[in-house]
């Protein structure tokens, strides 16, 4: 079970980024920058409402290889990721042994990509990579699957990710 934490507030965006954002794997800040933030509300310096959601679910998707070769892509978020028999660079993987060692070598290049490992976690089973969000919610769905040949993708975009349903909220500064 996953739970979601929303906060809808009335504050600019560009107030909210530099509230809370922090350099990218820097969770430690990040951490300290949104307990600032709880604090402000609690304090009344701040109002937004607080809604707690429970069961949430991750999105998923999935790219099938079919006779796989080399210069196939596939693209996940825009990110391509080629084919090749010598495949060099995380933009590349192995193919041409067959397809469940080609959609293997496909899940562990998305697994280690800069980019793609923050968003999904890849895993293979024959010649099928199933692609599961980091997060769980709607935010998945929003990825976008596409191969260009010798396959298929289950749709456009990753589905089934869903926010959960509201277990309590609370109502910080003004009340709503």
């Amino acid at each position: 079970m996953f739970s979601l934490i929303s906060i809808v507030h009335n504050e600019p965006e560009v107030d909210m980024k530099q509230l809370i954002q922090a350099p990218t794997g820097d969770r430690a800040l990040l951490g300290t920058r949104l307990m600032q933030y709880v604090r402000s509300l609690m304090g009344g310096a701040r109002s937004a409402a607080l809604h707690i959601k429970v069961n949430a679910v991750k999105a998923t998707g999935t790219v099938t290889l079919a006779s796989f070769v080399a210069d196939d892509t596939v693209t996940i978020n825009g990110v391509v990721l080629t084919g090749k028999a010598s495949p060099a660079g995380e933009a590349q993987f192995a193919v041409g042994v067959s397809d469940t060692a080609d959609a293997a070598a496909l899940a562990a290049a998305i697994n280690a990509h800069s980019t793609l490992s923050l968003m999904v976690v890849a895993s293979s089973a024959l010649g099928v990579v199933t692609l599961t969000a980091i997060l769980p919610g709607y935010l998945g769905n929003a990825v976008t699957l596409a191969i260009s040949a010798h396959g298929s993708v289950s749709a456009a975009r990753m589905a089934g990710g869903t926010n959960g349903a509201v277990q309590t909220s609370h109502y910080f500064g003004v009340a709503s």
